[in-house]
């Protein structure tokens, strides 16, 4: 933890710091919010600026004396010893990467969540770039090695746009506090795969997700338990993506395609393309 109580002469930003240092990775909580926001060297930007009378969590490889020269600040919040680098294991992380994708992904969400312990941390992208940062101010730690780190991304309306990406954390994670990683095909699975539906079992109506690999026309076939179909639903022409909401997912009410309610019992739907057809089984409770 870096107590910063003077002004410098020159304003400081996260890169400068951590240039000044030798740092891997700069976070900041913002109290407002209280989310915890990182910054690493390989940003495409300085990152947030280095304020007097706040505190930032430096990652050092090695500990060391920092000497701050400016003018002083009167209005200091914090009690910690100024200028005192410490490091004191890993109860700060952060998450970084590059986004590959020709399309613009700024103010898309990542999500990185610890399956060991179902920490979550978040972010928005900007210019291909995204730091997603956690910190335990108890300086207990949060991730060891082996720990998996999922990682998602949704877009500007929340939809889902991307495969769930596992990365494992490495003792040279975490001699550095930060994972860095590289999320591809952002927008495009790496196969057409169909979903189970949700909820299921259901009554009436339940929501069938898929995902695209390709620009495709799409049709949904519903059958009975003998292999009759009963309901068709030509979904139309539908680009690459990831249909898994229930604004995106296909639809069923629970109808045949004469309009009336089938019965309770097991069903299954097959997706079609020119080049895929697979099934599921769902079920109907009445």
């Amino acid at each position: 933890m870096l107590s910063v109580p003077l002004k410098p002469k020159i304003p400081m930003t996260a890169r400068s710091l951590a240039d000044m240092m030798g740092a891997t990775t700069v976070i900041v909580l913002d109290e407002a919010r209280q989310e915890f926001f990182g910054w690493t060297p390989d940003a495409p930007d300085d990152g947030f600026a280095i304020e007097g009378g706040k505190g930032y969590i430096v990652n050092l490889r090695q500990p060391q004396q920092v000497t701050f020269v400016g003018a002083a600040w009167t209005n200091q919040l914090q009690a910690a010893a100024p200028g005192t680098a410490l490091n004191e294991g890993t109860w700060a992380f952060v998450v970084s990467g590059r986004l590959e994708s020709e399309r613009n992904l700024n103010g898309y969400r990542v999500t990185a969540q610890n399956l060991r312990t179902n920490a979550i941390m978040t972010g928005n992208v900007r210019d291909g770039y995204f730091a997603v940062a956690t910190a335990d101010l108890s300086r207990r730690s949060i991730v060891q090695i082996g720990d998996s780190l999922e990682v998602t991304l949704t877009d500007t309306t929340g939809e889902i746009a991307s495969e769930r990406f596992s990365f494992t954390v490495t003792p040279d994670t975490l001699v550095n506090a930060a994972l860095p990683v590289t999320l591809d095909r952002v927008g495009a699975p790496k196969q057409t795969l169909l979903l189970q539906n949700y909820p299921n079992p259901f009554n009436p109506e339940t929501w069938i997700p898929y995902h695209l690999s390709e620009a495709a026309p799409v049709t949904l076939s519903i059958y009975n338990a003998n292999g009759q179909r009963i309901r068709t639903l030509s979904l139309g022409f539908q680009a690459a993506g990831f249909y898994q909401s229930r604004s995106r997912a296909a639809y069923w009410d629970g109808r045949n395609d004469l309009g009336e309610r089938v019965s309770s019992g097991v069903y299954f739907y097959q997706l079609s393309t020119p080049s895929e057809h697979q099934m599921k089984r769902m079920v109907i409770v009445k």
